[in-house]
């Protein structure tokens, strides 16, 4: 158990930064794959002052995915320095 544990922690502590553009400004944002999309919305929000609620993330393929704050970003097909649109 204690080997699954070490391999899944190193997979989900990886730290990326996405690009979030968004009312014609770009935004770094860094985040680590254990975190939540909640999370990232959250980092979001520290940074425009938008709420998560109002918050709609726009990336091809995973726009879906990025609505479920439940989901782990490690989960989704994420890659430093991706950009994404946010609507809110």
């Amino acid at each position: 158990m204690a080997a699954s544990a070490s391999l899944t922690s190193s997979a989900t502590e990886e730290e990326l930064t996405l690009t979030v553009k968004w009312s014609g400004k770009e935004y770094a944002v860094r985040v680590c794959g254990d975190d939540s999309v909640a999370g990232l919305k959250r980092r979001i929000c520290e940074l425009t002052n938008v709420l998560p609620k109002r918050q709609k993330l726009l990336y091809p393929k995973i726009s879906k995915k990025l609505a479920d704050d439940f989901a782990f970003l490690s989960q989704l097909p994420l890659k430093s320095s991706l950009k994404m649109t946010m609507i809110g």
